[in-house]
């Protein structure tokens, strides 16, 4: 499978295995645990941005999750298997759950084909994604890195235009860099000042009809 050239893949330093990096991910894999994902049936992928041992994260699932890593300077995925972002070495429908965690603030997210791993759902099966706020005063530490934020709107269409369908989105992870350990709740409830957002789609069943779910509030923020 083919990987990125060398000259889209991202910068020579990991933002997210420097100091402020490695806080808000441990800030997000608390809230992450908090929210309740859990594959239903099948199993759990998570997709991490980069290398960085900060992504690691225990899910409340029955099977062990299979996590893979972005690496950006070889614009290629790592871990349990080496591949490229297109065309992923899966059967359909074998995850209940895919997390794709700060996968969108690297150039290669705009290779991979959301509707492809769609298919990689069990029907009702949910992709969780994970993407940095552009309106974050964190924007301060990772814009210097390469690092994008498409922003929720442009987040949201590419999820619709995957045939899934969104379910809630909300703030994700501390206010502030420089706030002391204390101050680092794992979940903000004013969004957009939090350092990240989650966005929460379903493979929707044909013929199902969806219930409203109380899991997650809905976010109002500019669009990407």
């Amino acid at each position: 499978m083919s990987s990125l050239r060398a000259s889209e893949a991202a910068p020579r330093l990991d933002w997210f295995a420097s100091a402020f990096g490695r806080r808000l991910l441990a800030c997000e894999a608390r809230a992450l645990q908090e929210a309740g994902l859990g594959a239903r049936g099948g199993r759990t992928l998570v997709i991490s941005g980069s290398p960085s041992a900060g992504f690691a994260l225990a899910l409340d699932a029955p099977q062990r999750p299979l996590q893979l890593a972005f690496d950006a300077r070889r614009g290629r995925l790592e871990g349990g298997l080496r591949a490229g972002l297109q065309g992923l070495p899966f059967c359909r429908e074998s995850f209940g759950l895919i997390l794709l965690w700060h996968l969108p603030s690297q150039r290669g997210f705009d290779q991979l084909d959301l509707g492809q791993l769609a298919e990689l759902l069990l029907p009702e099966g949910e992709l969780a994604l994970v993407a940095l706020n552009p309106f974050s005063a964190w924007r301060l530490h990772w814009q210097r890195f390469g690092l994008a934020s498409p922003g929720v709107g442009g987040l949201g269409g590419r999820l619709l235009e995957a045939g899934l369908e969104l379910r809630a989105a909300r703030g994700l992870g501390p206010r502030w860099p420089w706030a002391t350990a204390d101050g680092l709740d794992p979940v903000v409830h004013s969004p957009p000042l939090c350092g990240s957002v989650l966005l929460l789609a379903r493979h929707r069943r044909p013929g199902v009809k969806l219930l409203p779910s109380g899991r997650m509030a809905p976010l109002r923020m500019g669009a990407g």
